[in-house]
Parts: structure tokens; C-alpha cells; sequence
């Protein structure tokens, strides 16, 4: 027994030995196997250096196995620790390498393992809101429910509201008599349009005057008239000549606009008693042309130029012609505290006062007659007017020199 395991282990010893050759050569193997093993006929194992003599003859089991031990038990000693430390080495290295790469796949296959499982889980979240929007539609059914339910209460709430108007109406209804009685106030107005063209509605009871302006139109002049004019509520008459009316059309407008008598004064402010009859008619007709294309109304009066007159002039006008009686001179005095003494204190009702709109003199004083004539009760009106609420007719190639 004891020899067999001596053999198997020499046997160890020479297949390690064999192992280590390709690492260290033959000459390695060589030398080894020279100076360790050798086999004897019967199996025992010396060593080429003679062993030291233990004081016996005899070969013992003990003995031959105590000396043989030894040299058996190094070539242990250097094969396991030389045999385990290398070819372990080598052969970990390249079984470790296939171990982790095989290991690799794995690791990769999980994530994708790991992806499904996440894209598994999503459509749970996204079934989920659906069961939770049904939730939310189910509740909405009951919100939808509540509102016909205030409806009601905003319904009988509304009676109340209904209720409240029948009682501001009758407000209104007591509101509304004040505005009846209104268009009473608002029947002169309506008897106005009855009146002729150019006529207001104004109170024949009471005084009234014309004030009347030659040679126009001129707007530094006429605007200032009719602005103060329009201020206390009078009116008044231009007598205007036709070759001006273009270069202030726009004045010429507003009087026809704001109820200002437009009339004529020939339209080059001639001599007539110097012209022959048909003439005499040019300058007429030409200037009511001229004014009516511009201002839209027709003239209906018109005043001689110097008040110069003769039996072919009063015969060849064909409109009646207007003087005045009372002469403010404000053409040769172009003062206008001059023009005012000649009107105030001396003018009464049925009274034609003369003035020229060429003058700034003659604007401030219209400044100052229309507030003192007004203050003293009078009514400062057109001719046309004044002779319809005296009922005087005006005919054509007659002269007029107050209408009372």
C-alpha cells in the first residue's frame, strides 16, 4: 500500500514536472528528472545524494518511509504551489473572459427585459385616466343637475325683478307727461315749417328791427356779425355783391345755412341810372346766380347800389328793392361808437337800419347794438321777416324803406 501511494506519488510528481515543461524548457524537465527520481525494483523513490544513515541496518517500513518522506514532500511543497499558481493563472484568465462575456449578454438583456416591463406598465397609467374622466363626466351630470335647480331659484327671483320695472314704469309713465308736454313747447317749431322759406316763428307783439349790411361778403367782417347775431338770438340781412361771393363762399354758405337772409346788390356794384335797361337786368340776374350756386338759396330782394334810381331802373330790376331809413354813415365815419349813436335812441319797430360788412368799425359795433337793442326789447330780424309778421307784400319794382 505504502508503495503504491509512493508511486502515484512520484507518478504526481512527474506528470507536474511534465506539466511545467513547455514554461520551463527541457533542459528543466531534464536536470529534475535527473537529480529526484529514480525507481528501483521495488518502487521506492531515492535521491541522488545518499541519505544520512538514522543508526540502523534494517529496512523498516518506518524507517525507509521517514527517509524516503522527505525528499518526496518537496517536490509537493514546489508542484502545488508552482502547479496551482499557474496553470490555475492561465486557465482562470481565459475561463473568467468567456464568464464575463458571457455574463455581458445577460446585463443586456435585462434593461430590454426592464423596458417592456416599463412600456407594460404605461397603458395601465394611461387606461387609468379614462376610468377616472368617466369619473369626472359622471360627476359632471350632477353639476349640470345643480344648475337647473338655481335656475328655478333665478327664476322666481325674476318676478321680483319683472315686478320691480311695472313699478319704475309708472315712474317713467309720470316721467313721460313732462315729454308730452314738451312738444306743445315744440308746436311753434312745428307751425314753422308752415311758414315760408327763411321765416321763424317769432312773436309779432313785440318790436322788431332789421339790421342790414351792404357790399359783402367779407368774412373778417360778416363771421363777427353772425356769431354775435346767433348769441342773443337775431337775425339779419346781407345784401351782397355777386363778384365777391366766390372768394368767401364759405361765409356765404353760413348764412344760407344758419337762417341769414342772402341778397342782392348787383353784381359789380354799378351806377344803374348809367345803364341801359337790359344792363340793368344782367347785373341782377348774374348775382343771384352766383349767390344761389354757392349758397344753394336764390335770392328774393336787392338793394341799388348807392340807392341810385330812375324810372328804367326801378322798371328793369324785377325785384323788390329795399332802402333803409335809418343811415349809420359807417362808411364814411368807420367809427364804430359813431355807428352805435346813430341807432340807439333813435330806432323803433318797423325800422331799416344801413351798415356795410366791409368795415371792422361796423363789427364792433354790431358788437355792441345787438345786446342794447335786444336788452330794450327788440327783435333783430331779416326784411323778409319783418314784412311777413307786419303783412306787408313785397312786389317787385317797388321800393321799401321801412315796414311797419
Amino acid at each position: 500500500m505504502k508503495k503504491r501511494l509512493k508511486t502515484l506519488l512520484l507518478a504526481g510528481i512527474f506528470a507536474s514536472l511534465t506539466m511545467l515543461q513547455p514554461t520551463y524548457g527541457a533542459d528543466f524537465m531534464s536536470e529534475a528528472v535527473k537529480q529526484v527520481i529514480r525507481i528501483d525494483e521495488n518502487g521506492f523513490a531515492h535521491s541522488d545524494t545518499p541519505q544520512p544513515n538514522t543508526g540502523t541496518e534494517n529496512i523498516s517500513g518506518e524507517q525507509t518511509d521517514v527517509n524516503a518522506l522527505p525528499p518526496a514532500e518537496q517536490p509537493p511543497q514546489e508542484q502545488p504551489a508552482d502547479t496551482n499558481a499557474l496553470p490555475p493563472v492561465q486557465e482562470q484568465s481565459p475561463q473568467e473572459q468567456p464568464a464575463d462575456t458571457n455574463a455581458l449578454p445577460p446585463v443586456q438583456e435585462q434593461p430590454p427585459q426592464e423596458q417592456p416591463a416599463d412600456t407594460n406598465a404605461l397603458p395601465p397609467v394611461q387606461e387609468q385616466p379614462p376610468q377616472e374622466q368617466p369619473a369626472d363626466t359622471n360627476a359632471l351630470p350632477p353639476v349640470q343637475e345643480q344648475p337647473p335647480q338655481e335656475q328655478p331659484a333665478d327664476t322666481n327671483a325674476l318676478p321680483p325683478v319683472q315686478e320691480q320695472p311695472p313699478q319704475e314704469q309708472p315712474a317713467d309713465t309720470n316721467a313721460l307727461p313732462p315729454v308730452q308736454e314738451q312738444p306743445p313747447q315744440e308746436q311753434p317749431a312745428q307751425q314753422a315749417q308752415n311758414l315760408p322759406a327763411g321765416i321763424r316763428a317769432l312773436d309779432p307783439s313785440k318790436p322788431m328791427i332789421a339790421l342790414t349790411y351792404d357790399d359783402g361778403p367779407y368774412a373778417p367782417v360778416g363771421n363777427r356779425i353772425m356769431d354775435v347775431m346767433n348769441q342773443y338770438g337775431g337775425k339779419c340781412t346781407f345784401f351782397m355783391v355777386g363778384n365777391r361771393v366766390p372768394s368767401y363762399s364759405t361765409e356765404v354758405q353760413r348764412m344760407a345755412r344758419e337762417g341769414f337772409e342772402v341778397a342782392n346788390h348787383t353784381q359789380d356794384h354799378p351806377n344803374l341810372k348809367k345803364l341801359g335797361a337790359s344792363q340793368i337786368h344782367a347785373q341782377v340776374n348774374a348775382c343771384n346766380d352766383i349767390i344761389q350756386s354757392v349758397s344753394g338759396v336764390r335770392p328774393t330782394l336787392m338793394r341799388l347800389p348807392g340807392g341810385n334810381k330812375n324810372n328804367t331802373v326801378l322798371s328793369s330790376t324785377g325785384m323788390p328793392m329795399i332802402m333803409w331809413n335809418i343811415d349809420t354813415n359807417d362808411w364814411k365815419t368807420k367809427n364804430a361808437q359813431s355807428t352805435v349813436n346813430a341807432v340807439l335812441g333813435k330806432v323803433k319797430d318797423g325800422d331799416i337800419i344801413l351798415m356795410h360788412e366791409l368795415y371792422s368799425s361796423t363789427a364792433a359795433a354790431t358788437e355792441t347794438l345787438v345786446p342794447a337793442l335786444t336788452a330794450q326789447g327788440f327783435q333783430l330780424v331779416t326784411v323778409s321777416e319783418l314784412a311777413y309778421y307786419r303783412g306787408i307784400s313785397l312786389n317787385a319794382g317797388q321800393l321799401y324803406y321801412s315796414i311797419r
